[in-house]
C-alpha cells in the first residue's frame, strides 16, 4: 500500500468528460483544433453583409439624434415662437393668481346668524378688499344708529380666510333700549345666488331661532358687494331698524 499518494482535492470534481490522454496544452491537440476552425465554411458575402448591417445601424442612430437635435435648434433660434411661448406662460400665470384671488364661492344662506359673531373672538378685518358701508339706505347718517368704527373678518366658507367684513351697530329706540346687530359685507362674485333686492328692503327678512337668540335677515346687492344685515331680535326690533334708517334717508 503506497501511503505517499496525495489525497483528490475535493474543491473542484473532475468532469465525467475527462480525458488524461488529451491534455489542452499538447501541441498536437492545439493544432487540430485550428484546422478544424480554418475549415468551417463561411457563406459568401456574408463578411460584407454584416459589415453593411453594421453601417447602416450607425447611420439610423446618428439620423435619429439629428431629428431630436434640429427641432430644438429651430425652437432656440425662433424669437417669434420663443415670444408666443412666453405669452402663454404668462397669460396661464395671471388666470392662476385671479382664479386664486377670487376665492370659493359661498352660499348666501351661509351669511347668517348661525356665524360666529362674537367681536371678542373675531379678528380685525385683514383688508384684502375695500370695506365701506353701502351708500343707499341712510347707513353713512349718525342719529339713533350708531355704527362702531372697527371692522372685524368673518368666516363663512370652508378655506380659514376671512371672508366677510363685519361691523356692529346699535340702535337707541328710546327708554334705554337699543337693538343690536351686525352689517356682513362680501364682494358679489363670491356669493350665489345673488339677493335679489338692491337695498335694504324689511319685505325681503328671513327670521330664525337659534340657541343662542331670535334673528332677523335682510340681504341685498349693491353695486358689485352683497350686504346682509342681521338683527338681533325679531320683527318688531327689525321695523324699528327701518324706521331709522328711512327717516335717515329722508
Amino acid at each position: 500500500m503506497n501511503t505517499s499518494e496525495p489525497p483528490r482535492s475535493s474543491g473542484f470534481p473532475e468532469s465525467e468528460n475527462t480525458d488524461s490522454g488529451h491534455n489542452a496544452e499538447d501541441p498536437v491537440f492545439d493544432a487540430q483544433l485550428k484546422r478544424a476552425l480554418l475549415d468551417v465554411n463561411v457563406p459568401d458575402g456574408f463578411r460584407d453583409t454584416l459589415l453593411q448591417s453594421l453601417s447602416d445601424h450607425e447611420t439610423a442612430a446618428a439620423v435619429s439624434d439629428s431629428q431630436v437635435v434640429a427641432p430644438r435648434r429651430r425652437l432656440l433660434h425662433n424669437p417669434t415662437l420663443l415670444a408666443g411661448l412666453s405669452c402663454c406662460l404668462v397669460f396661464m400665470a395671471i388666470l392662476t393668481y385671479l382664479w386664486a384671488a377670487q376665492g370659493p364661492v359661498i352660499d348666501l344662506a351661509r351669511l347668517g346668524p348661525e356665524l360666529n359673531l362674537d367681536s371678542r373672538l373675531l379678528p380685525e378685518f385683514d383688508q384684502h378688499f375695500t370695506s365701506h358701508l353701502p351708500e343707499q339706505g341712510g347707513w353713512n347718517s349718525r342719529g339713533q344708529l350708531t355704527i362702531y368704527n372697527k371692522t372685524y373678518g368673518v368666516t363663512a366658507g370652508t378655506t380659514g380666510a376671512q371672508d366677510a367684513a363685519t361691523r356692529f351697530f346699535r340702535l337707541r329706540t328710546g327708554n334705554n333700549r337699543s337693538v343690536f346687530g351686525a352689517l356682513l359685507q362680501i364682494p358679489a362674485s363670491q356669493v350665489s345666488p345673488l339677493p335679489t333686492s338692491t337695498l335694504f328692503d324689511p319685505g325681503q327678512v328671513k327670521y330664525s331661532q337659534l340657541n343662542k337668540g331670535n334673528f332677523a335677515t335682510v340681504s341685498w346687492i349693491e353695486n358689485d358687494q352683497v350686504y346682509v344685515c342681521i338683527v338681533f331680535g325679531g320683527a318688531r326690533e327689525l321695523e324699528a331698524l327701518g324706521r331709522a334708517l328711512q327717516s335717515a334717508s329722508a
